[in-house]
């Protein structure tokens, strides 16, 4: 067994979960530098960086535990 829970196997297992992290990444930082639907600090796009921040933490989270479940295992 390797020393650090992100080896090279680890890593291809967790693919599935870095992949839509990457993507909820790129559209926190869409959404934060472009401002899209133009306006000020308003509800909705309070609302909209809630959304995503929650998803991309949890997410974050969970791929994590699922690294250390994996290596575990064997």
């Amino acid at each position: 067994m390797s020393s650090g829970i992100f080896d090279k196997d680890t890593m291809l297992d967790l693919t599935v979960n870095i992949v839509p992290l990457a993507i909820l990444g790129f559209f926190f930082a869409a959404f934060l530098l472009l401002n899209p639907w133009g306006g000020g600090i308003t509800l909705e796009r309070g609302l909209q960086f809630v959304l995503v921040g929650w998803m991309f933490v949890g997410l974050a989270i969970l791929t994590y535990v699922a690294a250390v479940k994996i290596e575990g295992g064997e």
